[in-house]
């Protein structure tokens, strides 16, 4: 991804878009450069930001000790890739990483920007989270869940068999779930929590704003 000098110079004083183009579950997905990251933003969201991904660099700060034991990672919901980013800084890196988004344009930038980041080579997978779940046969030891339509998390989410799907691909022992979840309506929230709860063991949850992120352990 080519950034002049002067965009690069002027990102460090506030985001500046590279391009633009239209998304599939989104009219228009802006790629920006700010402060040496790569940021993928929406009409209201910004859906990565590097290395700096909050949501990711506090569930990744909780989980740090187990992380080198880690062996895969699925991430469901890749964006620009800003979970390995973030593992990349802190020298966990997981090379045995799936990451699936539904738009393939997403997954163009993505992997253009993680592969000229780093030398591993993620496998990128373009499909709807629902499909690859219900059809996926191998365990990961790590998963993200990061699916969001700008600040909105699809109902699916939160839906018994969504997340049954989910916790069927933990690996049985070491296996964590990093849930990310926007509460922009507590009811919808509530019901849920109550299905997670449902599910899993939730071993911690990390308030950042609206944003929860949940820890969560298989219960079976």
């Amino acid at each position: 991804m080519k950034v002049s000098f002067l965009q690069q110079i002027l990102s460090y004083l506030f985001p500046v878009k590279i391009t633009f183009a239209p998304g599939k579950t989104t009219p228009v997905l802006g790629l920006y450069r700010f402060r040496s990251r790569w940021q993928l933003s929406a009409a209201t969201a910004i859906y990565s930001d590097g290395a700096a991904y909050r949501p990711l660099t506090e569930a990744f700060g909780y989980l740090k000790k187990e992380l080198p034991a880690k062996k895969n990672m699925l991430i469901l919901g890749a964006g620009l890739g800003s979970a390995v980013s973030v593992l990349h800084k802190m020298n966990s890196i997981i090379a045995d990483t799936t990451l699936v988004d539904i738009d393939p344009q997403v997954i163009e930038w993505g992997k253009e920007i993680i592969d000229a980041e780093q030398q591993n080579q993620y496998q990128w997978v373009c499909a709807d989270v629902r499909d690859f779940v219900a059809a996926e046969k191998q365990l990961y030891d790590l998963i993200i869940v990061d699916v969001f339509q700008d600040r909105i998390v699809p109902g699916f989410v939160g839906s018994a068999d969504f997340l049954r799907s989910c916790r069927q691909l933990m690996s049985e022992n070491k296996g964590a779930l990093v849930l990310n979840y926007i509460i922009n309506n507590e009811a919808s929230w509530k019901q849920a929590q109550g299905t997670i709860e449902q599910l899993f063991k939730v071993e911690h949850i990390i308030a950042i704003g609206i944003n929860r992120i949940l820890i969560l352990r298989n219960n079976a």
